[in-house]
């Protein structure tokens, strides 16, 4: 049997679990919608422009999986002040996703598969740069 993969329902899909992801590294206490928001709504702002900007929804999906891995290695952090640089990374990672996502625009023909698989490469890239500068400079990494 052929199956054809629906973009929106696995789009959603990984943007539920970068939803489900925030809910579980927020601490259950009375700041719990407070640290939610903090951890998933750069994302949502990000999910939202990329939609705005009629990106396929693949690169979306990637770009959802990169930011959900890169929320996961900033909870590794014991130090509170770790997670301003997670606000310095999210708009590198848009920058980074909507730049691979116009540079396809046209291409339609690129399977479901590889547009994601590229958008989480480009969209950690944009992130790696992004935290390879903080680490340098002005955040302690090690």
């Amino acid at each position: 049997m052929n199956y054809k993969i629906n973009e929106k329902s696995i789009t959603i899909s990984f943007i539920l679990i970068s939803m489900v992801v925030a809910i579980m590294l927020a601490p259950m206490n009375k700041f719990f919608l407070d640290n939610f928001l903090y951890y998933w709504l750069p994302q949502a702002v990000v999910f939202v422009l990329l939609y705005i900007l009629k990106i396929r929804l693949a690169v979306i999906a990637g770009a959802a999986i990169a930011l959900t891995v890169s929320l996961i290695g900033y909870s590794m952090f014991k130090d509170s002040m770790a997670w301003i640089g997670y606000i310095f990374i999210i708009p590198t990672g848009f920058l980074a996703a909507m730049s691979y996502g116009l540079s396809i625009k046209s291409e339609l023909s690129i399977s479901y598969d590889n547009v994601i698989l590229n958008s989480i490469f480009f969209t950690i890239v944009g992130i790696g740069i992004v935290q390879f500068i903080l680490c340098s400079t002005v955040m302690y990494c090690g």
